[in-house]
């Protein structure tokens, strides 16, 4: 029963969602919810992941056919989609699904193409030339996950900002479903973004597939977008091989809300509860000055975890393991905690949410305003919702345009400005122990000017 008759300061009474003053939450709290990614891939790696790369590296093709079997459950005759069955997705997709998919997909174009980053050049009064060319990676591979769940938008979310980098070949990694096939939709939207490199295999099989290449499957040097804990730890495995770029180490998805005492309760716990539905580790938590909205959303939580709508059971798990309304006394407390925080994503709902702007440091992306649902910006807004989790937003930022360029430095130096050099790079390259050629290499060029 819902316990409507509680004062809302009761922080402890209320069934499924833990609230808490600030000032009472313990140093060991504080240090696991600042310190939340947690996950040690040592074993993953050693155990699981390093054996698939070594598999897939000796046997290609063959290899990642054998372990899509093994892990997805279905027999496949060869690694990739094929023209008929991107065409037959595409027909068999609905109209108006199709529309709903590529008008969120102009929007992430028209965002995106702003981020568009110029070469820079210019020449020094000393003499020298400098700049930065900006140059795309060439061949870039978008995960995307499927089987038991698919996330088309999470193609978008990778695809088109790749396409504006200038990215030459785009790949697809997603996995099957116990049938062997692709979501219709996503070979839908492939089809209309001109992608048809679609590997049918997810999980670190199909990371290591696009990261080594195969008899059919071409080499990515960069692979993003969101996974499980194989596929994160397949990323992280290659990275640290040198063999592939990768966007972030991706965990849980998460949602931290600033709330003041005149937003709505049930439109937080909609809010809250979204993340929570993602899966049951998911976090979703509550700043707010005021104890009576904590103790009313409290209450909405409860009224739909008690309802059994949609996947109230991950919903259930999630808040009760890792949800929490914290009462900050103060909305400058309330953003000092999100900073040290770092969500994936930040809801302010405030009034005037601008006048805070200049106060949030670290946040994968903001959502201002009472109108401003994270899922507004997961599908539809054109921001990207590839985005780092677990803190990682305190240095790191999510995909865009800039995750699929390199960025090369140039200098042409004068022949005088190279003499000006001679004192000073003698003299560093001497205290680093180097003057022998790194020193000597300016010297000899000016040999003929001491004889």
């Amino acid at each position: 029963m819902i316990q409507r008759k509680l004062k809302y300061t009761h922080y402890g009474d209320w069934k499924m969602i833990k609230i808490k003053k600030l000032e009472d939450i313990t140093g060991k709290e504080l240090h696991g919810l600042f310190n939340r990614f947690g996950e040690d891939f040592s074993s993953i790696i050693t155990g699981t992941v390093m054996p698939i790369v070594k598999g897939v590296r000796e046997g290609g093709d063959r290899a990642v056919l054998d372990y899509t079997e093994k892990f997805d459950g279905v027999r496949l005759n060869c690694t990739t989609a094929s023209e008929e069955e991107i065409e037959r997705g595409w027909r068999d997709t609905p109209g108006d699904v199709l529309k709903a998919f590529l008008s969120a997909g102009e929007n992430i174009h028209e965002f995106h193409s702003r981020q568009k980053r110029d070469n820079i050049s210019y020449t020094r009064s000393d003499g020298i030339t400098l700049g930065i060319m900006y140059q795309p990676i060439e061949n870039a591979a978008i995960y995307v996950p499927g089987g038991k769940a698919s996330y088309p938008s999470s193609a978008l979310m990778g695809i088109i900002p790749a396409q504006i980098a200038g990215c030459k070949n785009i790949t697809i990694i997603t996995p099957p479903d116990r049938d062997g096939n692709i979501s219709n939709v996503l070979l839908a939207i492939c089809r209309e973004l001109n992608i048809h490199r679609i590997i049918k295999a997810g999980g670190a099989q199909g990371i290591a597939a696009a990261a080594l290449g195969t008899e059919t499957i071409a080499r990515s040097e960069i692979i993003v977008g969101p996974g499980n804990v194989y596929v994160t730890a397949a990323k992280t495995y290659l990275f640290s091989l040198g063999i592939i770029q990768i966007d972030s180490m991706a965990g849980p998805s998460e949602v931290l809300i600033i709330a003041d005492e005149k937003s709505d309760p049930k439109w937080i716990a909609y809010d809250l509860l979204s993340q929570a539905e993602h899966e049951e580790n998911a976090t979703a938590i509550l700043l707010t000055p005021s104890e009576s909205l904590a103790g009313r959303v409290a209450e909405e939580i409860e009224k739909d975890l008690d309802s059994g709508s949609g996947r109230h059971e991950i919903k259930r798990k999630s808040i009760e393991g890792r949800g929490m309304i914290i009462l900050t006394g103060t909305m400058d407390k309330a953003i000092s905690f999100s900073n040290s925080y770092a969500p994936e994503h930040m809801e302010l709902m405030v009034d005037n949410p601008l006048d805070y702007l200049d106060k949030i440091k670290n946040a994968g992306s903001l959502f201002l305003g009472r109108y401003a649902p994270v899922s507004i910006g997961d599908y539809y807004s054109g921001t990207n919702h590839i985005l780092p989790t677990g803190g990682a937003a305190r240095f790191s930022s999510g995909t865009s345009v800039e995750t699929f360029l390199r960025r090369m430095t140039f200098q042409l130096p004068s022949k005088d400005f190279l003499r000006k050099s001679k004192g000073p790079v003698g003299t560093m390259s001497g205290i680093e122990g180097f003057d022998d050629k790194h020193g000597g290499s300016i010297d000899v060029r000016f040999e003929d000017e001491n004889r």
